[in-house]
C-alpha cells in the first residue's frame, strides 16, 4: 500500500487591485516577513511627525518600501505606489497583507510557538 500526500504550493497569493504577488511559505522568507512586519511597525511609529513633512514623508516611504520588497519582491513597492500613489494608502496595503500573512500562516499551522519547538527539535539533534 503506498502513502500518498498532496503537496502544498509553498506561496500565498496577495493581490491588490490588478496587481498580482505572492509570498513564498519558505522557512527563511517566514522568518524574514516576521522580523521585518515588527521592525517596519517599529520603524513607521518612531518617525517624527512634528519635522519637515517632506522629510518625514521620505523616511515613511523608504520603511515601507523595504517592507514591501522584504514581503513581495523587488519592485512590488513602485508597482502598488503606481497604482495609489499615497504613503498612507500604502501602508494600510501594507496592514492589511502584513494580518492577511499572518492569518494565512495560522492556518496552515505555521505559528510561532510551532516554529519554537521545530528549532528546539533541530538543536536537540545536532547534539
Amino acid at each position: 500500500m503506498a502513502i500518498k500526500i498532496q503537496t502544498q504550493i509553498p506561496e500565498i497569493p496577495v493581490i491588490i487591485g490588478d496587481l498580482e504577488f505572492s509570498f513564498d511559505v519558505t522557512d527563511e522568507s517566514i522568518k524574514r516577513f516576521r522580523e521585518e512586519a515588527l521592525k517596519a511597525q517599529k520603524e513607521f511609529h518612531s518617525i517624527d511627525i512634528d519635522e519637515d513633512d517632506d522629510k518625514a514623508l521620505e523616511k515613511a516611504k523608504e520603511v515601507i518600501k523595504r517592507g514591501y520588497e522584504t514581503i513581495l519582491g523587488k519592485g512590488a513597492f513602485e508597482k502598488i505606489y503606481e497604482l495609489s500613489p499615497s504613503v498612507m494608502i500604502c501602508m494600510q496595503y501594507f496592514v492589511q497583507i502584513v494580518q492577511g500573512i499572518n492569518e494565512e500562516l495560522q492556518s496552515m499551522g505555521f505559528s510561532q510557538s510551532q516554529q519554537d519547538l521545530a528549532k528546539k527539535y533541530i538543536r536537540s539533534k545536532k547534539k
